[in-house]
């Protein structure tokens, strides 16, 4: 059922674990001149290019990017045409996952009369939503990326989404109406993201795209950085869970099934001191597989991307974490804590059986737009700092303080002089006393 079976008593334990890592975070290079192509050609011809390529891969029949593009008083009809249990269910979510942010905005703003070297906030003024299309639906997406923006203050947020049947799905519309977007877009791939980095007579130039995607919306986010402002690459979904014989084998493994259902390249993982437990996991598996709906793709999955790695210590756990710095890190073993002290890295940390994937996937609050592919060593989930830009701001009188103004001057002029910068040091000393 899973790919690779671990035990770190094997010789060759440390180089199967890296190769698998390797795999598991490989990056796909063969798409990068194609992905070049059509964002050049996108730049160069703008929407008449957008219109070309939307209909060659999203194989539409689109003849003026009016077609792409849904009013204010669409989103609001869309509601209409949805189940009143999941309306409730998504202004639910929403409210939680801004409440969560806009608790968690800390004010970086200082004003105090004895600051004179500060820094001040301000948001974006304008960014777009990129949400995945095609194989399914995922409104909670468009709720967990807009939820920090309104949180932080963006005024103008615009979704995109490829359109899998010449239209957005109702329930992706009626998202973006429950998140306050005021305009979507029908329109996925390398065309969607170049689009609102050059800005076309269509589409407005943003600030920052964000929201996951696939290899080739990773790929145009990566080569288009720089140009416009991304919050990660964000790859297959992720999830290292780390049990022990206390721990429940019929919810391990019906988190291990939830993360593999993702998709065919998402990565299922169980940690485990205990070889009972192990063998529970692997039997209820084979045993509720079979009974779901994309039992293809879970198997699939659990064959590609999962593995089980056998333990003899918690230190060992420690250590392989961190090596894979996974997406989602569930802890199920008796005593999370002793974990939790080492901060191991990972984009989110659950703890106790109590405390499913699933539920942060949908409704506590933290954004689930997460890094992935042991990005998590150096990236953060999503926030409101992915909305926030920072001035430093300076303003200094030496009337009110001479002496430490000097002091600044003095050291200034010898930092300026080690570094042969003359004119620095010559302006520096217009100001002495």
């Amino acid at each position: 059922m899973f790919s690779l079976f671990l035990d770190t008593t094997q010789v060759d334990f440390n180089q199967k674990l890296k190769k698998f890592i390797n795999q598991r975070n490989s990056i796909h290079h063969d798409v990068s001149s194609e992905v070049e192509s059509i964002i050049s050609e996108i730049k160069e011809k703008g929407d008449k290019a957008i219109i070309r390529f939307n209909n060659k891969f999203d194989l539409r029949k689109v003849k003026g990017t009016s077609e792409l593009i849904y009013s204010e008083k669409e989103l609001k009809r869309s509601v209409n045409f949805v189940d009143k249990k999941l309306l409730e269910a998504m202004n639910f979510a929403f409210k939680r996952i801004k409440d969560f942010h806009s608790n968690n905005l800390k004010k970086k703003d200082s004003k105090e009369s004895s600051s004179i070297i500060t820094s001040t906030t301000k948001p974006l003024t304008e960014i777009t939503i990129y949400v995945p299309g095609g194989k399914a639906i995922y409104p909670s997406s468009v709720l967990m990326a807009a939820g920090p923006a309104v949180a932080a203050g963006v005024k103008n947020i615009y979704l995109t989404s490829p359109g899998s049947t010449e239209e957005i799905n109702n329930i992706i519309l009626a998202a973006a109406n429950i998140a306050g977007i005021k305009k979507v877009y029908s329109l996925g791939g390398v065309q969607a993201i170049a689009a609102f980095c050059f800005g076309t007579e269509s589409f407005p130039k943003v600030q920052k795209i964000v929201g996951p995607g696939n290899i080739y919306v990773n790929e145009a986010k990566r080569q288009l950085y720089g140009q416009v402002g991304i919050d990660m690459l964000a790859g297959p979904s992720e999830i290292v869970i780390l049990a022990d014989r206390t721990s429940n084998p019929d919810t391990v493994a019906s988190d291990l099934i939830a993360q593999a259902e993702h998709d065919e390249s998402s990565s299922a993982i169980l940690i485990s001191l205990d070889d009972l437990l192990i063998e529970k996991v692997k039997k209820i598996l084979q045993e509720e597989i079979p009974k779901l709906s994309k039992e293809k793709i879970i198997k699939k999955s659990l064959m590609k991307k999962g593995a089980i790695i056998k333990i003899k210590s918690l230190e060992e756990s420690l250590r392989i974490i961190n090596l894979i710095a996974p997406e989602h890190l569930h802890l199920v073993n008796k005593d999370p804590d002793d974990i939790l002290k080492f901060s191991p890295f990972a984009g989110m940390i659950l703890v106790g059986e109590d405390t499913p994937n699933a539920l942060s996937d949908y409704v506590l609050g933290p954004s689930h737009i997460l890094p992935t592919g042991g990005t998590s060593r150096f990236s953060s989930p999503l926030s409101t700092d992915d909305f926030l830009v920072k001035s430093s701001l300076v303003i200094l009188n030496k009337e009110k303080n001479p002496g430490k103004y000097q002091e600044l001057i003095e050291h200034a002029s010898v930092l300026a002089r080690a570094e042969g910068l003359t004119a620095h040091d010559l302006s520096l000393k217009k100001r002495k006393e």
